[in-house]
Order: structure tokens, then sequence, then C-alpha cells
């Protein structure tokens, strides 16, 4: 009889295991939503931005006649190093694709200031990287507040101050407010962005400046 009643408690056991299910993969929590088109861009956009400012940094360094200049330039090499860091691990964790290198527009303006007369370089230097930043800083303000993935948000609002302060010492240097104003799109980011405009599909944080 008792063998009887402990085979009896066993069948029941394994009965009850049965309920229980072997697919455990929809209770694991995510750490991440799958990146938008706009978060795609927006990495795209800072990758292409990156590259483009630590050269035209580094001409400054060279190129630059006054201090100030050199010094600003320095800065951008740093702090846009220091932030693609982070921008290229992240794009690796999230298998986005990133350029191999600055944008069309962007490698014009390289080589204009590469072709820059010594006595007019900070003066194009400073021009163009305000331009540059004040369209960085858009592009990136419209991708915290439209962003989907954490990651990406997350990444915009570290780059956000740095760049603020950036084009603060920009227009500090002499430079004034630049020599263009962006041109709003439709979504309210600027057009030609070296960031990544919200509509923009195909390829193409810092932290901030503590130096």
């Amino acid at each position: 009889m008792r063998t009887l009643l402990l085979a009896a408690l066993a069948l029941a056991a394994l009965g009850g295991c049965a309920d229980v299910p072997t697919d455990t993969a929809g209770l694991v929590p995510r750490t991440d939503t799958q990146p938008s088109e706009q978060d795609k861009a927006w990495m795209r956009g800072i990758h292409e931005g990156n590259l483009a400012e630590v050269q035209a940094g580094q001409l400054a360094v060279g190129k630059g006649r006054s201090a100030r200049i050199k010094s600003i330039g320095k800065m951008l090499v740093v702090d846009h190093t220091k932030l693609d860091t982070k921008v290229t691990d992240a794009a690796t964790r999230l298998h986005i694709p990133l350029p191999m290198s600055p944008s069309a527009d962007q490698r014009a303006m390289l080589a204009t200031l590469q072709d820059s007369p010594a006595d007019e370089f900070d003066q194009d230097f400073t021009a163009a990287m305000i331009n540059a930043h004040q369209e960085a800083l858009a592009a990136t303000k419209f991708e915290i507040s439209h962003g989907t993935s954490p990651t990406v948000v997350a990444l915009a609002r570290m780059a956000e101050p740095a760049l603020t302060a950036h084009l603060t010492a920009l227009r500090q240097g002499g430079g004034g407010p630049g020599t263009q104003t962006p041109t709003g799109s439709p979504t309210g980011t600027p057009t030609g962005s070296s960031i990544g405009t919200p509509t923009e599909t195909t390829p193409g944080p810092e932290t901030p400046h503590g130096e």
C-alpha cells in the first residue's frame, strides 16, 4: 500500500510540472528598444560630425594663428574623439552601421579650411565650426525629444552640454553668431545637419568638456 501511495504522489508531481512553461524567452526583460530610423540617423550623423570636427580641430592646432583658436581646436579633437568612442561602441551593440568618413559636404568644408590662407584661417574656421555646431546641437535636441532607444537618447543627452560649450567658446573666439543660420526643416530640425536629420534613413556623448 505504501508503495502504491508513493507512486501516485510521484505521478501527481510529474503532472504538475507539465504546466510549467518551458519557453522563458518572453520573461527576460529587454534592456533597450529597437532603434528607430531617427535613432539610426542621429548615430550616423553624429559619427560623421565627430570625424569632421576632429579633423577641423587638428587643422586649427596646426594652422591657427591665435592661441585661442589653437586651444579650441585641441578641445574639439579631445572631446569629439571621446564622444565618437562612445558612439561607435553603442553602434556596435545596437548593430547600427556607421559611415567610414565625413559626409561630402563636410569633406568639402575641410578642404576649404585646408586651403584657407593663413591670415584668414581663424575666421574661416570659427564660422564653419559655429555653423556645424548650431546644426549638431539642433539635431541632438531633436533626438532627445523624439528618439526611442534609451541608449541613443542617453548619448544625445551626454553630447548636448559639450556641443553647447563648444558653440559658446567658438562665439567668444570672435566668430560672432556665424555666417549662416540653419534653415529649419518641416520637422524643426535644420537641413544639412552634420548630426543627421529626423528624415534621414540612409548612411551617413561625448562627455561635457571639462578640460
